[in-house]
């Protein structure tokens, strides 16, 4: 079903104390055999905010020296600038390029005729356009695309939410799912999003959440993924939109796996920290009870997560000891199966040998440090308005990092930011909010471990790993 490795960032933990000691470790998962080509059916979820703002011109520069050109008078600016829909010139707005992208999504070949498309919009109030529908009903669902079109003021998110987790709740557990969401500004209904959003979680639905512009509340849109195993995007121009949805969609069509789940049980002394997707994107593990949900694999490419793990309070003697054992569940629904896993011992050698402690595995350590960048990568945002030079050096530090693994796509989001902090003193709105989620989508697997270890001193090492 699936090839299963849990190893330690180090084989060997300080022996004779109780202080506490920092442990990683890395559980990668791949889908093998017939698990691997078991595509299971699909329920997708298009929810589009339609608010007052999505009727903005999708290329402001373009309507602004059409309305120069045309020298236009009278209310056609906002008070930021903005080129509004008070006059009409012929020009697509957010909405037009929005519904363009879901028609486009509704005609992808990868989607088979018995997988069902819902859509939903939310302005002031949410409405369900068209219920969850076979995707062989492409002209209904081109029809409900269509009547996106009406919209009001207003922002309800949570509202749209509500419905979409009308629409695919109580569906088969056999059935993979996937809310996809857009929207271009601040909800007025953020704790009904993050209730949803839980419900949603437990009902093992990712939301792939898509913020557009420089008003949408980015550390809402993050929580909203984080907390269902989703992605969250900052969308800087609505023309890149189709872009998103065909990602979202290749992706979910290699979701042999789905609801992974696991337990882990541990040793006196032994504390579980945090557990974090870290590849392909990042996204913090969702605690259900005992269990903690770890979301759906993808065959063709490795899933990788770190558990983080503190060994304190209990002085051990040398020799070897299991510090946790790892079981989980998961369902096949392409094959119609329910699979317990065979579970996994984690354990590490106690020793005086302090040549022993300082090894480390170079891949573990590549995804703890890819956990890191995306920690400073958030501080730094937030230091940029207080403290422009700590927020400076912290971005400085992450890229030093992300070079070293490879991540150019990282590294280009850091040293915008970097030139910006340079020039001006502080970091733009749309720079922040790609800085702010850019590193949850774009990790990286890490292959090349020697020429990790041999660019890591081993005070770096210590610093990252945390011992």
């Amino acid at each position: 079903m699936l090839d299963v490795t849990f190893i330690p960032h180090r084989s060997a933990l300080r022996s004779g104390t109780d202080e506490p000691q920092k442990l990683f470790a890395m559980l990668k998962l791949i889908p093998r055999g017939e698990t691997a080509g078991a595509r299971p059916p699909l329920a997708v979820a298009l929810l589009i905010d339609t608010s007052g703002s999505m009727r903005d011109f999708a290329d402001q520069e373009q309507a602004i020296a059409q309305i120069e050109r045309l020298g236009l008078h009278g209310p056609v600016r906002d008070s930021d600038g903005r080129a509004e829909m008070s006059v009409d010139l012929g020009l697509p707005t957010k909405l037009d390029r929005a519904i363009e992208a879901a028609h486009a999504l509704a005609n992808d070949e990868r989607l088979a005729p018995d997988d069902r498309l819902a859509i939903v919009h939310f302005n002031e109030k949410a409405q369900t356009l068209l219920p969850l529908t076979a995707v062989s009903e492409r002209s209904l669902i081109h029809e409900a695309i269509e009547r996106l079109r009406g919209g009001a003021a207003g922002t309800y998110m949570g509202r749209g939410l509500g419905l979409v987790r009308e629409e695919l709740r109580g569906i088969s557990p056999h059935v993979a799912k996937r809310a996809l969401l857009l929207t271009d500004g601040q909800t007025s209904d953020e704790d009904q999003c993050r209730r949803v959003s839980d419900e949603l979680a437990g009902e093992n639905t990712p939301i792939v959440a898509i913020g557009l512009g420089e008003e949408y509340n980015e550390t809402l849109i993050r929580d909203m993924a984080d907390a269902t195993q989703g992605r969250p995007y900052h969308l800087r121009d609505i023309r890149d939109f189709p872009a998103y949805l065909e990602a979202e969609i290749g992706s979910v069509v290699r979701e042999v796996v789905t609801d992974l789940q696991a337990t882990v049980a541990l040793a006196d002394g032994v504390s579980l920290e945090s557990v974090t997707r870290v590849y392909p994107s990042l996204a913090e593990a969702t605690p259900d009870g005992s269990a903690v949900r770890l979301g759906n694999v993808a065959a063709g490419d490795h899933t990788v997560f770190v558990l983080e793990f503190t060994v304190s309070d209990v002085s051990r003697s040398v020799g070897s000891t299991r510090v946790a054992t790892l079981s989980m569940v998961a369902d096949v629904p392409g094959l119609g199966e329910h699979r317990i896993l065979t579970p996994l011992d984690l354990a590490i050698e106690f020793t005086t040998d302090e040549s022993a402690i300082v090894e480390v595995d170079a891949e573990v350590l590549g995804y703890v440090q890819q956990k890191n960048v995306d920690r400073m990568m958030r501080e730094a945002v937030d230091l940029s308005s207080v403290d422009a030079g700590r927020a400076r050096q912290t971005l400085q530090m992450a890229a030093g990092l992300t070079r070293r693994l490879g991540n150019t796509s990282v590294t280009m989001m850091i040293e915008t930011a970097l030139d910006e902090l340079d020039s001006s003193g502080s970091i733009s709105p749309g720079t922040r909010r790609t800085v702010a989620l850019g590193g949850r989508t774009q990790s990286v697997r890490v292959n090349d471990t020697r020429k990790l270890h041999n660019t890591l001193s081993e005070a770096e090492i210590r610093r990252v790993s945390g011992a």
